[in-house]
C-alpha cells in the first residue's frame, strides 16, 4: 500500500511516497532522495544485511548509512523516524514491519485507507515541532541496566550517532 508522506528539512516540507511493506523488517530510505534534497546522514556502528524474500542476501549489501528524518502522514501524525539508507528501487520511503509494529495502525485495503487508532501520544502532537532530545532517544529501545552504564544500541546505531546528527539543524550552540 502506498501513503502519500511529508518530509520537513529546514522549516521546508518536502512531498514523498511511502510503501507499507509487511514483508520488510525496517524502515528505509532511498540513496536518490536522501541525496537529492540533502538530506543529513550519519554511519552506523553495525552494517545492517538486508535480506530477500527468499533469505538471500540482497544485491545491494551492506547498509552502512542512516537518517532521522520529521516524517508526517496527513494532518496529525508527525514523528522523527529512523531510516536506514539504501537502494529502494522506485520507493521513497518503505515502511516496514518495525514501524508498522510500533504504530499498529488499522488499514481498510479496500480503500486504501489508514488510521492511527493505536499510535503512540507522541505522534499526535498539537503543533508542529522541532524534535528535542527526547524524541531522538527512542523510548521503546531502553534496556534495564543492571549497573552503573548506559548502553543505548538500536539496530546499530546508538544515542551519541542521534544527536551528532542532527545537532547543527535543531540544537542551539553551548556556550
Amino acid at each position: 500500500m502506498q501513503i502519500d508522506v511529508q518530509i520537513t528539512y529546514n522549516r521546508k516540507e518536502i512531498d514523498a511516497e511511502a510503501i507499507l511493506d509487511s514483508g520488510a523488517e525496517g524502515v528505509y530510505c532511498n540513496i536518490n532522495f536522501i541525496k537529492k534534497y540533502s538530506l543529513p546522514t550519519y554511519d552506523i556502528e553495525l552494517p545492517v544485511y538486508p535480506r530477500n524474500v527468499n533469505g538471500t542476501l540482497n544485491k545491494q549489501g551492506a547498509i552502512h548509512h542512516a537518517a532521522i528524518l520529521r516524517m508526517g502522514i496527513g494532518a496529525r501524525h508527525w514523528e522523527n523516524i529512523e531510516v536506514t539508507i539504501t537502494n529502494t528501487g522506485r520507493h521513497k520511503i518503505l515502511l516496514g514491519t518495525d514501524w508498522l509494529k510500533v504504530h499498529n495502525p488499522s488499514i481498510d485495503w479496500s480503500t486504501n485507507q489508514l488510521c492511527f487508532d493505536w499510535c503512540l501520544p507522541q505522534c499526535h502532537p498539537i503543533e508542529q515541532q522541532d524534535p528535542t532530545i527526547r524524541q531522538f532517544l527512542l523510548i521503546d529501545a531502553w534496556e534495564t541496566q543492571n549497573n552503573d552504564y548506559l548502553d543505548y544500541t538500536d539496530h546499530g546505531t546508538d544515542a551519541l550517532q542521534h544527536i551528532v546528527a542532527h545537532k547543527a539543524c535543531y540544537f542551539e550552540p553551548m556556550i
